[in-house]
């Protein structure tokens, strides 16, 4: 019986049919109570509950936390709607509309100047190209909101003149060049840039070409940039007379000229008597009165500044008046043409501030001018004295919009005034 203890017990193999994995299976296991496994149950509807308890300040804009929506900084001309979204963003959640740009911004329609007549077949909104919440400058949009239309203007717009021209970039072939060949100045007078510029006392572009403090050039004129030199071209005292007198006045009325001259001899002569003894012809005769005198040296020395001294600056109109009319010279500050008493901008389209390059030396640009001895000769730089500094310089200062209006500010229409509150909705004591 012993012998037959001491033997191995025979394996029972595992059963691996269906009925007997069943039967060693835990049938009421979910019935048996697990802590994790009812902290997971609660924590699936806690944890949705809390985060919709923890989004209601985000929604109805409690304190600052509308600031967690914002995709960055508003630009500079915004800063004053920072912690006020729904200045611009009327509806939440929603892109800005043109409406809400247009309760500021009257944002007059392109083109901008009026040389040109096309019409945009499909305008973009103003959040299109002025794209907020990066900072800086608002105004400064990318060259690509430009370059989709103007690369093919006939495909975005209607009645363009233009339409040949494909613009990708500031860049030879991609740009047009200026000045156009045809464009010349008609200010009737006799300037002579290179007589000037040659002079042997020095002489700076700068003595006649002063700017405005927005930085466009003044026009010039007699009293303010040539007088300094030239004011005694208006001296008209009979050579020899023993008298001091002013210059004439300059002055497009030649009839008062001419009275000035009058009374100014009739005031020397009052004066000083014996002048009407002073020989006026070359004959050395004498004058039979001082009147006589008086009006005859008047005439003489009206008749000698007239056809010597004005003629050598100024242009005359033909009449048969008794005294020369002198060609209007209107006080503009671009390109002079006869039928405009205004004027032309020297750039149609575009637009430049002298003062912003006032570092840069004026003959550098305007090449022409030392060598121009006409008063028709455009001497405005063209595009190859710009691209040194724009066009590839990869800042903002190639920039389309640094040059060229989308909008044109001086066609906004004037709007109602509102209180500081109203405008940026500042609410309580916010």
């Amino acid at each position: 019986m012993a012998k037959h203890e001491d033997k191995p017990l025979p394996y029972d193999p595992r059963i691996v049919d269906t009925k007997g994995i069943a039967q060693r299976l835990d049938l009421q296991y979910f019935r048996h109570p697990s802590r994790f496994r009812d902290l997971r149950r609660k924590l699936t509807w806690l944890a949705p509950l809390l985060a919709a308890a923890a989004s209601v300040p985000f929604i109805i804009g409690i304190g600052k936390t509308a600031k967690v929506f914002s995709n960055g900084p508003v630009s500079g001309a915004h800063a004053m709607f920072e912690s006020n979204c729904s200045a611009c963003h009327t509806q939440k959640f929603a892109a800005v509309t043109n409406q809400a740009c247009l309760a500021c911004h009257d944002g007059p329609s392109h083109p901008a100047k009026s040389i040109d007549t096309a019409k945009l077949i499909g305008e973009p909104s103003c959040a299109g190209c002025h794209v907020e919440h990066q900072g800086g400058d608002l105004a400064k949009v990318s060259d690509r909101h430009c370059t989709a239309c103007h690369a093919s203007l006939a495909a975005h717009s209607t009645g363009a003149r233009i339409q040949s021209v494909k613009i990708t970039s500031f860049r030879p072939g991609s740009h047009p060049d200026f000045p156009p060949p045809d464009l010349t100045d008609a200010r009737p007078l006799r300037l002579n840039h290179a007589v000037h510029m040659r002079l042997k006392q020095p002489m700076k572009c700068t003595g006649c070409h002063t700017t405005t403090p927005g930085g466009d050039l003044e026009p010039v004129t007699f009293q303010q940039h040539c007088a300094g030199c030239h004011k005694r071209e208006l001296e008209f005292l009979l050579p020899g007379l023993p008298a001091e007198a002013p210059p004439a006045p300059h002055t497009k009325d030649a009839p008062a000229i001419r009275a000035f001259i009058q009374e100014t001899y009739n005031r020397l002569l009052a004066a000083n008597p014996g002048l009407a003894s002073t020989p006026i012809e070359r004959d050395g005769s004498i004058e039979r009165s001082p009147a006589v005198w008086a009006a005859k040296a008047a005439r003489k020395s009206g008749q000698y500044l007239f056809d010597n001294k004005c003629k050598y600056c100024h242009e005359y109109e033909p009449s048969t008046a008794e005294f020369p009319v002198i060609k209007k010279v209107n006080a503009i500050r671009g390109r002079y043409v006869e039928a405009k008493p205004q004027g032309e901008p020297w750039l149609a389209r575009g637009e430049f501030s002298h003062r912003t390059h006032r570092a840069v030396d004026c003959a550098s640009c305007h090449t022409a001018a030392r060598a121009s001895t006409k008063t028709s000769d455009v001497l405005i730089a063209g595009m190859k004295n710009c691209t040194a500094c724009h066009g590839r310089s990869g800042t903002r200062a190639d920039r389309c919009s640094v040059c060229h209006l989308y909008h044109n500010k001086t066609n906004e229409r004037g709007r109602d005034r509102r209180p500081v509150e109203q405008l940026i909705g500042l609410l309580g004591d916010h």
